[in-house]
């Protein structure tokens, strides 16, 4: 089973069908891989749903007056996705990207897609 399954309805549908008609000790692998890709795909969209006092809180932060005045001019929507912005959501919102992921997945299931990953090397 998909866990997390995908938000938009079209690629989990995709997702299922894809299982389905896998030789059945393949669907372990796939599923975790899915899985794995599901919550990496929540975690950066969470990262993506940010606010207005979100951007104008980091504004606030950044000591250099000329590199603020050029990301205050640039606006919010450009902003979203400068490094430090992003870096500034993830701090504020205190979770890890793996710590997102393990809680999605579950531990279990984060573990065994871990223990999977190191097999493939």
């Amino acid at each position: 089973m998909i866990n997390p399954k995908h938000p938009l309805q079209n690629y989990h549908t995709q997702q299922e069908f894809f299982l389905k008609h896998l030789a059945e000790e393949s669907k372990e692998y796939h599923t975790l891989h899915i899985s794995y890709g599901n919550a990496v795909y929540l975690y950066y969209q969470l990262q993506l749903n940010v606010s207005v006092d979100d951007y104008e809180e980091w504004l606030n932060e950044i000591a250099d007056e000329e590199v603020r005045n050029t990301m205050k001019s640039k606006g919010f929507e450009a902003c979203r996705e400068i490094c430090s912005f992003i870096s500034f959501i993830q701090k504020k919102r205190n979770v890890t990207e793996d710590e997102y992921i393990r809680k999605k997945m579950g531990n279990e299931e984060y573990i065994k897609y871990k223990m999977l990953c190191q097999q493939d090397y």
